[in-house]
Order: structure tokens, then C-alpha cells, then sequence
């Protein structure tokens, strides 16, 4: 397949999924921002919108902009969030997007992938604007999980073929990664994103990793042992946290009659499931559990290593299963389904060092403020990055399950506050052999 096609493609892909989501909000969630550091999913329709007409159709083709109301509106340092409530109408928006799209594929048939352009060589801009795309739609349906949770019924909705006890998985489950050398980041212009590079070389001190995501039993035992009350656990920061917001249990936890506990999903409420990830918890909740069971949240260093290194030949993976691109045996991901999965069951994308779920099912808190590497260079401007290496942001990694494909390497940074819950976010836990 040609690049041209290649990309064309996967444009497609990324905007069908986009739509299908939005296809299922109504006008009013539409417009509604349900909470104060998230815009409602129409700005971000239209942020998309706006996003690839002035990278291609500006940048690229020299053309002005087609709605300069629209640049103002959906451009984050141009309209503050609680303005975004503001919007034209739905139809309105999907029209624009719609004749962006085909005035940017219009482009994309003559462009050039091996041209010198620095947006188009190797068609890095396009693949820029596949995974904004899609990183977006992520956001999209952590607000539809945040719409649903004000409709919660607590009337739970069974999940078939899930055993409550069935299988449960040890807490103290841990790898052994020895120390040494390995290659941190990448120096893949054209598929990554600027804050993964430069690559460099890392030396990294052996420690030991979880081999699962920590589990909702593993989470439950925190819950149900006082670490919620125990400040023993929680840095000051995150103690402050806690008791200024009250809180007792992962975002999306309700506690029944009789201390059962339900879960509220996309759709449904559903019995929490012991096998799947603790989902929706602050960094500050990850680092209270892991000094509860005497361990640590890993760095960003050591999660990559154990991710992505393979020790035997000295080369960095480009998944942690191998070069193969994720797939439903190795990774859960791509919003297949409505939530987590069970941990341990994608054995073929296990890392070489043994640790599953490493790509996909939830992202993944590190103990890392989000910093630039040694040599870094803003691409394809300063804003996408910059301001964000403030030392209040911590790094997250892996994806979740409603991470689209082209996200899921180990390079990949993401990140956000210590206090943010309402991401896909999880965790595993470290320590010192």
C-alpha cells in the first residue's frame, strides 16, 4: 500500500470511530461540559476541525483559513474553557469537519511524501494529525463515562464470563528487571511526537516490577484497610487532596447495602470485577497504595525498560510483545469495548521480561514529572509540549483500552496533574530488590 493510501486510510478509520461516539450524544451533552477541566465533545469536534485545516490546508498548501470564527473558538490559547459551552450548532460543526476533510484528502492525493517540506517529509504532519485525532476521541469518551456516571443506576447489569474469585492474581506478582543500559525514547520523526525525543541512552539499576496492572481486588484491600483514612500513606500533597475533596474510592466505585460494590461503566453498572484494573485513580491515589503495600510507582525510565528493552540482542522493541502492530491478542485497546479487560489476558503481548498489559487496558501512573529529554526540539510548534514541562505534570504510559493503535508504543508520554481521575489511568507498583 502506497503511503499516500496508507494514510488516507487510516484518516478514515480515526474519523468513522470519531463519529460512531458522537453519533450517540445527544444536543445537549453535545454542548454540556460536565466537568471544569474538560470541554464538551463538540469544542472538540471542532478543535479537530481547526486543527487540520491550519496545519494542512494553512501550513502545507498556503491557503487562509476558512472560518477565522472557527479558528477563535476551538483553538485552546484563544477560548478559555468555560467559554467553550458556547458553540454553533451541532450540524453546523460536523459540516465544517466534513469539508476540511475532503479539502485536506484533496491535498493529500498530490503531496509528497519524500518531499524536504519539514511538515510533509515522510508524511510526519498527517501522522501528527492521526493520533491528535485520536487522542482526542479518547477524551471524547472519558467525558461520555463522566455524562453517564450523573445517570447511574445502581441496579447492576451482569458481565458474563467473569468469575468473581475465579483466577485471582497474586499482589506480590513481580519481575525481575536487571540492571544495564538501554535506549529511553526514539528517533522516529515521522511516527512520534516531540517530547519522545531525542533517543538516549539510560542506565537503569535492577529493580522489580509488577507483572499485572494493580487489580480492583488488589485496590479493594487499600480501600477496605483504612488507607483512605491512614495519612501515613499519602505524600502531604496528596493528603491535602484527599480531605479537601473528600475522597474514599476510586472515581467510578459506589459502595451497596450489604458492602458490595458496583462499578459504573459506559452503559451500564456492573459488579466490580476483581480480575480487571483499578481504573479512574489519581497519581495521588497509585503512590498512597503502593507505600500501603510497602512498595513504589515506577519510573518512567523503569517502566519503558521493562516495556520495551530486549536484553539478549540490545535493541529497543517497538512493542513490548516484538514489531508486530497491536492486535485483540496482544493488546486491549481501540474502544472494542466498553471498558477494562481482566488483567493476564493477552499473554502473547507480554514484555521479555514477562510483565502483561503493558500496551493497552489502562494507562499506567510513573513517578516521573513530564520533562524534556537531553537535545530536545519543539515540532511542529512550542505549545504542543513546552508548557507542560512545568514539574506539575506526571508521566503516564501504555494506553488504555480506548487508546487507538498508532498511540500505543512504549515511547509514547503521556501525561497529566497528580490530582486528574478522571483519565483511564491505572498502575503497577516497583521496589528494590
Amino acid at each position: 500500500m502506497s503511503c499516500v493510501a496508507e494514510i488516507r486510510q487510516a484518516m478514515a478509520e480515526a474519523r468513522a470511530h470519531t463519529l460512531r461516539l458522537v453519533a450517540e450524544v445527544d444536543d445537549a451533552d453535545f454542548r454540556r461540559q460536565i466537568h471544569p477541566d474538560f470541554s464538551p465533545v463538540g469544542w472538540h469536534m471542532g478543535h479537530i476541525g481547526v486543527t487540520e485545516s491550519y496545519w494542512i490546508l494553512q501550513q502545507c498548501k498556503g491557503e487562509p483559513s476558512p472560518s477565522a470564527v472557527y479558528d477563535r473558538l476551538f483553538t485552546p490559547t484563544d477560548n478559555p474553557k468555560p467559554n467553550r459551552v458556547h458553540l454553533p450548532a451541532r450540524a453546523e460543526i460536523l459540516a465544517y469537519l466534513h469539508t476540511v476533510r475532503e479539502r485536506v484528502l484533496a491535498f493529500l492525493e498530490r503531496a509528497d511524501c519524500g518531499s524536504n517540506h519539514p511538515l510533509l517529509k515522510d508524511a510526519s504532519i498527517f501522522k501528527m494529525l492521526i493520533q491528535h485525532e485520536e487522542q482526542h476521541t479518547e477524551t471524547i469518551l472519558l467525558i461520555l463515562h463522566l455524562l453517564a456516571a450523573t445517570r447511574y443506576d445502581s441496579s447492576p447489569s451482569p458481565v458474563a464470563g467473569e468469575g468473581r474469585g475465579e483466577g485471582l492474581l497474586l499482589q506480590n506478582d513481580m519481575v525481575l528487571v536487571p540492571a544495564g543500559l538501554f535506549l529511553m525514547g526514539s528517533n522516529q520523526t515521522a511516527d512520534t511526537l516531540d517530547n519522545e525525543r531525542p533517543q538516549q541512552v539510560v542506565f537503569v539499576k535492577e529493580f522489580l516490577l509488577d507483572r499485572y496492572p494493580v487489580t480492583n481486588q488488589d485496590f479493594l484491600q487499600f480501600v477496605m484497610g483504612g488507607g483512605y483514612d491512614d495519612r501515613s500513606c499519602w505524600s502531604p500533597e496528596g493528603w491535602q487532596w484527599r480531605e479537601q475533596n473528600a475522597i474514599e474510592h476510586p472515581l467510578y466505585w459506589r459502595k451497596q447495602s450489604g458492602g458490595h460494590w458496583l462499578e459504573v461503566g459506559l452503559r451500564h453498572s456492573r459488579p466490580l470485577a476483581p480480575q480487571h484494573p483499578v481504573m479512574c485513580v489519581s497519581w495521588y491515589e497509585a503512590d498512597a497504595y503502593a507505600r500501603f503495600v510497602g512498595k513504589r510507582l515506577p519510573t518512567e525510565e523503569e517502566w519503558e525498560k521493562a516495556a520495551s528493552w530486549d536484553l539478549e540482542s540490545y535493541r529497543k522493541r517497538p512493542y513490548p510483545w516484538g514489531a508486530d502492530p497491536p492486535d485483540a491478542s496482544t493488546a486491549h485497546h481501540d474502544a472494542h469495548s466498553d471498558g477494562t479487560a481482566p488483567v493476564g489476558r493477552h499473554p502473547a503481548g507480554s514484555s521479555l521480561y514477562g510483565c502483561q498489559d503493558m500496551s493497552g487496558n489502562v494507562w499506567e501512573w510513573t513517578s516521573t514529572w513530564f520533562h524534556p529529554y537531553p537535545g530536545f526540539t519543539a515540532y511542529p510548534y512550542e505549545g504542543y509540549s513546552v508548557p507542560y514541562f512545568d514539574q506539575r505534570h506526571r508521566v503516564l504510559k501504555g494506553g488504555s483500552w480506548a487508546t487507538h493503535r498508532h498511540v500505543l508504543r512504549p515511547t509514547f508520554r503521556n501525561w497529566y496533574h497528580p490530582w486528574v481521575r478522571e483519565i483511564f489511568a491505572g498502575f503497577r507498583c516497583a521496589t528494590d530488590p
